[in-house]
């Protein structure tokens, strides 16, 4: 398939299906991830996907992946199974392969770093502060 000759409709269908592939396959959860990988799960051309992501999602590859792991950390950040899991951990657990290419990733599309962010969106369990029910706050 020649990208050049797609239209827009088929460009984005095209993007929808590597994305389809890479969330329902959780490819993106690979920290060795690579575009070849995608290519060859979605069965899109590697030149086709490569153009692809670049000029419809306006990314790079490697950013592209690293939104989606980005997503997946902000969506455990309050997962209970996840409460006990350092920023290292949950790093890992989301595919990027150390703490550093998390930083950086984080700082770039987040405007902070994983444990920044942690420390801002995660819920605090001290069942020893819980209020009891019918508490008054006001």
């Amino acid at each position: 398939m020649n990208f050049k000759k797609l239209t827009q409709s088929q460009k984005q269908v095209y993007l929808a299906k590597a994305e389809i592939t890479l969330v329902s396959e959780k490819l993106f959860l690979k920290c060795d991830l690579s575009l070849g990988d995608l290519a060859k799960e979605s069965g899109i051309q590697l030149h086709t996907l490569s153009h692809l992501i670049n000029s419809q999602a306006n990314q790079n590859f490697r950013d592209y992946i690293n939104v989606m792991r980005i997503g997946y950390f902000k969506e455990k950040v309050n997962d209970t199974g996840w409460k006990d899991f350092t920023v290292e951990q949950m790093v890992t657990a989301c595919g990027f392969n150390s703490r550093a290419t998390a930083h950086r990733a984080f700082i770039r599309h987040v405007g902070a770093a994983p444990s920044e962010y942690l420390k801002l969106h995660r819920l605090q369990y001290d069942h020893r502060t819980v209020p009891k029910k019918g508490y008054n706050f006001g």
